[in-house]
């Protein structure tokens, strides 16, 4: 589910940075045609785009469907059965939520559906963190479910992961808010990219913290590590998807010069490097998620006890 979900919000962004989002009017059909019959290798621009995203979603809820079907066959944990059951009413919802974005043309619904595609993406991961061996066998290290420190790390982490998602939703406005109309738009957008610039600069903070603080606490720090070599990657992505869309500041003009890729016109250069901010933004917030998750187990805090068999495992791990 959850690997299939990260090409799906991919996917999502590209519709989005190529405004492909309205190339059919019509849904659940594809101008008349039922999704899976659509000639969808023989279309080209914005409508392979869009019914490749219709595709993608259409896979991730069937696959929703047998995760469903397996857990409550399989699994005993009663919670992680319902929690299966979320994860299906949430593709459901979030497909019902892009095609009302279709049928009545809603840019604000648009937004809302960018902003609840990594909630879904972060559920998923969340699935995979609760049916992983790991979780099954864990044993908290001696000492760190007594230390002081540990319980920090885990408030650190919880943090990190609201953070992620507020950045995800600033990011979605500054990216929607040059489409809206009304006199407000411009002051939306510019009050967006200033949140936005701030909460990278406190998940930097927050990523140097949770490597400090995994250290200190004798937790394994290798997931920190992963989190903070993503926010370098998305630091570096941010500054080039402003730079190819709106150029370079009028300071760094006058040392570098005019660039020819920068403030261009949409092209695939430009739909890559905008796409893969988004990308890699949702796989930020799912990663804080998980260490957050992760240390919530190894402290036993608000965590249901496991009691299932290990050879449950297999038939919720789909």
């Amino acid at each position: 589910m959850a690997c299939a979900t990260f090409p799906l919000i991919w996917w999502g962004g590209l519709v989005t940075t190529t405004g492909a989002g309205m190339a059919f009017r019509d849904w659940l059909t594809s101008d008349g045609y039922f999704m899976p019959f659509y000639p969808w290798l023989s279309s080209t621009g914005d409508k392979f785009i869009e019914h490749g995203h219709r595709l993608l979603g259409m896979t991730v809820g069937l696959l929703a469907i047998g995760l469903v079907a397996i857990t409550w066959k399989k699994e005993p944990r009663h919670w992680v059965r319902m929690f299966s059951l979320a994860i299906l009413v949430g593709v459901i919802l979030q497909g019902a939520l892009g095609g009302m974005r279709v049928v009545f043309d809603e840019r604000t619904l648009a937004l809302v559906h960018g902003c609840t595609g990594p909630l879904f993406f972060a559920m998923c991961a969340a699935m995979v963190v609760f049916t992983s061996r790991w979780w099954q066998d864990s044993q908290p290290p001696a000492g760190v479910a007594s230390n002081p420190q540990s319980a920090k790390f885990f408030r650190l982490a919880v943090l990190t992961t609201i953070l992620a998602f507020l950045q995800l939703v600033a990011g979605a406005v500054v990216r929607h808010s040059p489409h809206l109309v009304g006199k407000s738009a411009a002051a939306i957008f510019q009050a967006a990219v200033y949140f936005h610039v701030l909460l990278a600069l406190a998940i930097v903070v927050h990523g140097v913290l949770l490597v400090w603080q995994a250290n200190r606490c004798g937790l394994p720090s290798g997931r920190c590590w992963l989190l903070a070599s993503l926010i370098g990657f998305q630091i570096a992505l941010g500054g080039s998807t402003w730079i190819v869309k709106y150029g370079l500041p009028r300071w760094a003009s006058r040392i570098f010069g005019e660039l020819t890729f920068a403030n261009t016109a949409d092209n695939a250069y430009q739909a890559v490097i905008v796409t893969s901010h988004v990308a890699v933004g949702s796989l930020i917030l799912v990663t804080s998620l998980a260490i957050a998750l992760r240390a919530a187990r190894q402290l036993r805090i608000g965590i249901p006890k496991t009691i299932g068999s290990a050879s449950s495992r297999l038939g919720v791990a789909l």
